[in-house]
């Protein structure tokens, strides 16, 4: 049993703003919260989360009223309760036909999407019948399909797809045929299922899922002892996919086609070219061993590299020792003893893998490979625990071989080195002879930052400066923000408050939208991290804010069309990819329909015009990720930063998806609402289906294991991870475990979000070692994915602050 949002208040509460002129579902409706120990909203409390089977009647309300709030329950997540008030206003006397018409369409589209397939069944009939002239019938018989197929009632569906076809052709003609194939294919009607997938391939579609679909129609071609036909989808794929992976498995695949068909020989020739042609993949590991298999007599330091790239370190170390034995040291590469080197290092034999490295410094003093073995010496007895060892190798190259590139990788490793076991001042002087020797290198900028940092620490004040701002003049973007940053931070320590002022707003604008911009702005401002504004200020009076943001889109793009300018034009209008994407969201297909939108916005990603247009419509669907990205395009596309653009576009790039189930979950944990939503929108973007590698899913990716851990702590009834699919769930999961993360580390938000990223173990230990600074906690942070996670977030809070935080 899920939770239920039934407060009777609420219910009301929102109905008498709906009757006060407010949009809901548009986000038109203003909250001024102001900040207290426990975040309240005016003019009541926030409802809290209690388990009900039934909405309370509340009669007085309009049907219409009713509609959005059914139609609010429905966006949030609240199906159960969706699903209920739709009912309940279907059984309401006196509805209008407008408003019964859609209670009934959503509450199908409710039933479905919560996988209650009888129900959705039931409802979409009932809509069916009572309201057989709504433009959205034929919708209807689509999504009705979709339960019957849930409901393995493959002649119903299959009825239903056909009825929509003949309705309402030309739109999403592929994916009704695909579905009409599956039904057929279910009852056993296989040729007649073929030719619906052919119908359902030859009709119009983006082309990732177009692949896809081949790939299945070619497993069924194969099931069906047709491989003539399935090789001729996968070379139709081959015609044009591009990623060399996914191009090496197709390939695998059709040699597979053809070995298991009987044809040998081009079968054979096939692996072959998957072998050669695509070094590095899965699939050439795999032709090879077919190929060994059927005998083939390979080259072995082919084998030994195709091995040692697939990770199979004891075939590369055989195929490769076998090669050097049937070759004069003159015909083999160098490479095969660098990699060699590496397959003994790999199963832990240190003293054959220097051996092999030692042979391409002596015998392969000209080749490319010796700077790199050169490396690799050192790094073997980094990794074998012979710290001194590894800096002598790496001083050794550094001052014999200063011609080599990789002596500048050499002197960053002695400096990283020293620097990692307490000789802070050794690892500056090397850091500054490798800036002085190789100034335009990467390594040398790296060095820089860790010297200056190394000097910071050490109180050297004056030497961490003058680091940070030779750094400062040799990087861009958000290596040079950060160096100003620490200028001025040190600036500020000096007292020297011109020199720092100057140096935060270098920092600000060198990066707009960074981290470092974010914490400029905020030492400028006297601010600690992650201040929370006095109050929030979530208002929908976008009037203004639209005339606003489409003067500036007239003035930045030149655009001289009078009138409104946020319509779709009739030449987007008439986009395919917005056609099919419009009808598939319509009847709940939000996967497939992603996909063409992706087409249509990178397709004008360089257009401000039609990305604001897009992005204003998709959002009025319900298209949430997809409409970030449509005004993320138009602030690209002006080439400017986020609060440089006008306030009603920046709010489409950090919106306020889901403000309900934020404002009551922050004020139950002492979550602040503007860091809940930084962190929805870096977790999943607001993609409340979102799911990632290791089993995260919902709008704040919650993994497995935590997930089942806080549904404990707050009693979630029959938790099932898919429960996080619902936004409200999401929210709710991710603020109880952020709201413990700042309750343990006594509100620190740098450290919260990093105990929320990578466990409270680590943050803790290095909160430790910064001593609080919130700078320093950054530098701190050893890995370097949950660093920029915290960062990230910093920054997205910045931005949200400042388009809805009021001071």
């Amino acid at each position: 049993m899920m939770r239920q949002f039934t407060s009777l208040n609420w219910l009301i509460l929102v109905a008498l703003l709906l009757l006060a002129g407010c949009n809901l579902s548009d986000g038109n409706v203003t909250y001024v919260i102001v900040t207290s120990d426990a975040v309240t909203a005016a003019p009541s409390a926030l409802p809290t989360l209690t388990p009900s089977p039934t909405i309370p009647p509340t009669p007085t309300i309009p049907p219409e009223v009713s509609l959005q709030i059914a139609d609010r329950y429905l966006v949030n997540g609240y199906l159960e309760n969706a699903i209920n008030a739709y009912q309940m206003l279907l059984n309401q006397p006196g509805v209008p036909a407008d408003v019964g018409a859609a209670a009934a369409f959503n509450l199908g589209r409710s039933a479905l999407r919560e996988g209650v397939f009888e129900n959705a069944v039931n409802a979409l009939t009932d809509f069916i019948s009572r309201f057989p002239q709504d433009n959205r019938a034929a919708q209807a018989y689509f999504l009705r399909g979709d339960a019957y197929l849930g409901m393995s009632r493959w002649a119903e569906a299959l009825a239903d797809f056909q009825y929509y076809l003949s309705v309402r052709p030309g739109l999403i003609d592929s994916y009704a045929y695909e579905r009409i194939g599956d039904a057929q294919l279910a009852l056993g009607q296989t040729e007649s299922a073929l030719a619906s997938y052919a119908q359902s391939v030859n009709a119009s579609r983006s082309q990732t899922p177009l692949l896809a679909l081949r790939e299945k129609l070619a497993r069924i071609y194969l099931n069906a002892g047709m491989p003539a036909e399935a090789m001729a989808q996968y070379d139709a794929i081959l015609t044009v996919a591009r990623n060399a992976p996914y191009r090496a498995s197709i390939e695998f695949l059709a040699a597979q086609t053809l070995l298991s068909s009987g044809q040998t020989d081009a079968g054979l020739q096939r692996m072959e070219a998957v072998l050669n042609g695509y070094p590095g993949t899965a699939p050439a590991y795999q032709a090879m061993n077919v190929l060994l298999t059927n005998g083939y007599d390979l080259d072995d330091y082919l084998v030994g590299k195709t091995s040692y790239d697939f990770g199979d370190y004891q075939g590369a170390i055989a195929a490769f020792n076998a090669y050097s034995t049937q070759h004069q040291l003159a015909s083999i590469p160098a490479e095969l003893y660098l990699l060699l080197g590496r397959a003994y290092r790999e199963i832990g034999n240190p003293a054959a893998a220097v051996t092999a490295f030692q042979t391409v410094v002596s015998q392969y003093p000209s080749d490319p490979a010796f700077g790199e073995a050169l490396l690799e010496q050192g790094r073997t007895k980094f990794l074998s625990g012979d710290i001194p060892g590894a800096i002598e190798t790496y001083l050794n190259i550094a001052d014999t071989y200063p011609y080599l590139t990789e002596s500048a990788e050499a002197l960053w490793r002695i400096g990283y080195l020293y620097g990692t076991n307490n000789e802070p001042g050794l690892s500056r002087q090397v850091f500054e002879r490798l800036a002085d020797t190789y100034p335009d290198t990467e390594q040398a900028r790296s060095g820089l930052f860790l010297a200056a940092s190394a000097a910071y620490n050490l109180n050297d004040l004056t030497g961490a400066e003058r680091l940070f701002a030779r750094l400062a003049t040799t990087t861009t973007g958000d290596d040079q923000s950060a160096a100003y940053l620490w200028v001025g931070r040190i600036a500020l320590a000096e007292n020297n408050q011109q020199t720092a002022q100057d140096a935060l707003r270098l920092a600000i604008s060198s990066s707009p939208d960074s981290y470092f911009s974010a914490r400029a702005q905020d030492i400028l401002a006297g601010r600690e991290a992650f201040t929370r504004p006095q109050s929030y200020e979530f208002t929908g009076d976008d009037a203004p804010l639209i005339a606003e943001a489409e003067d500036w889109l007239r003035r930045t793009f030149g655009i001289t069309q009078e009138g409104d300018l946020w319509p779709l034009s009739p030449a987007v209008q008439a986009e395919p990819r917005l056609i099919q994407g419009s009808e598939l969201w319509a009847v709940a297909a939000y996967d497939e329909a992603g996909n063409e939108f992706s087409d249509l916005l990178d397709a004008y990603n360089t257009d401000g015009l039609v990305s604001y247009q897009l992005a204003i419509y998709l959002r009025s669907i319900g298209a949430y990720q997809s409409s970030i990205f449509g005004a993320a395009n138009v602030i690209k596309a002006a080439n400017v930063g986020t609060l440089d653009a006008p306030k009603y576009i920046a709010r489409m790039r950090y919106p306020i998806y889901y403000l309900d189930p934020v404002l009551e979950s922050s004020q139950r944990y002492d979550v602040d609402p503007l860091l809940l939503f930084s962190l929805v929108r870096h977790e999943s973007l607001f993609d409340t289906n979102a799911t990632a590698a290791a089993g995260e899913k919902g709008l704040t990716q919650v993994i497995p294991s935590t997930a089942e851990y806080i549904a404990g702590q707050i009693q979630w009834p029959d938790y099932q991870h898919s429960d996080l699919f619902r936004p409200y769930a999401g929210i709710e999961f991710g603020a109880f475990y952020l709201g413990e993360q700042l309750a343990r580390f006594d509100g620190n938000v740098q450290a919260a979000l990093a105990g929320y990223n990578a466990g409270p173990g680590r943050a803790a230990a290095w909160l430790e070692l910064s001593g609080g600074d919130p700078d320093l906690f950054m530098t701190a942070i050893t890995i370097d994915s949950t660093r920029l996670y915290v960062q990230r977030i910093y920054g997205y809070y910045a931005i949200y602050r400042a388009l809805y935080g009021v001071v």
